[in-house]
């Protein structure tokens, strides 16, 4: 599942929670129901603003639970804020504003007359609507940034009361696919046993021949001891062989080994 996927995912299972008229029962989607602003977001992530306007929070709390707090600041351009105008210029503070072309997984931010005032996250995009999940808001057309529900919204693309987009960095989070085989970077060779996947901390056979990769992934050269045992590969760049371990003959005589 992609980051984007996921991020919606968690989003999706929070559409129908009602904001709570005290500090109870806020783990439930629908008990305790009132219009005082008191949710499970603030409580997780604002403690100290419980009680407040929560679209923003909402949006933070499904970045945290979807990538933990470190990864969910660095996609949403370095900082959390339950204020719209500061979170959509921690966007723009990185290049990653957009007004207009939303994508899945955009923060998506609304204005009045005034500034930037709601948000909510990006769903999906057809050729001529957005749709998204919103906290502090309600069902229907408009845009309404103190409505007390998760909603599923749609609006026009052109939609006036839309201000634009903020493009998470997905590169942060995405799992990178790899070219199956051998791979050479500055610090060594390495395997690559799948896209996703590369060999680390083990032995390998590889086209007959037997190799050891160290815990960062990297092809051991040279003389290893591994597991108590030393063993010598072949240390010469550019050499046909290049990491292969060598092994001793009867009389001593070491050479590459066939395995």
């Amino acid at each position: 599942m992609q980051a984007t996927e996921k991020l919606i995912n968690i989003a999706t299972q929070e559409i129908g929670y009602l904001e709570k008229k005290s500090n109870s029962q806020l783990d439930s989607k629908t008990a305790n129901a009132g219009s005082n602003n008191y949710t499970k977001y603030a409580r997780d992530l604002y403690p100290s603003l419980q009680g407040q306007a929560w679209c923003d929070m909402f949006v933070d709390w499904c970045f945290v639970q979807t990538f933990g707090c470190v990864k969910a600041q660095q996609l949403i351009g370095g900082g959390f804020s339950a204020y719209t105008p500061t979170s959509a210029q921690y966007y723009k503070n990185q290049g990653r504003y957009h007004k207009k072309n939303p994508q899945p997984g955009d923060q998506v931010f609304f204005k009045n007359s005034i500034r930037i005032c709601h948000t909510g996250i990006v769903e999906k995009v057809s050729a001529t609507k957005v749709y998204t999940i919103e906290g502090n808001t309600s069902a229907g057309s408009a845009v309404i940034p103190n409505g007390g529900a998760v909603c599923r919204k749609e609006y026009l693309l052109t939609a006036p009361g839309i201000d634009g987009y903020g493009r998470p960095d997905w590169s942060l989070v995405e799992s990178p696919k790899y070219h199956v085989g051998w791979c050479l970077d500055a610090n060594g060779w390495w395997y690559a046993d799948t896209p996703d996947t590369y060999l680390k901390s083990c032995w390998q056979v590889i086209n007959g021949h037997r190799y050891y990769f160290n815990r960062d992934g990297y092809a051991v050269k040279d003389w290893q001891e591994i597991g108590g045992k030393w063993y010598y590969f072949e240390p010469r760049a550019g050499h046909p062989l290049e990491c292969a371990l060598y092994v001793s003959d009867a009389d001593g005589v070491q050479d590459i080994g066939v395995f």
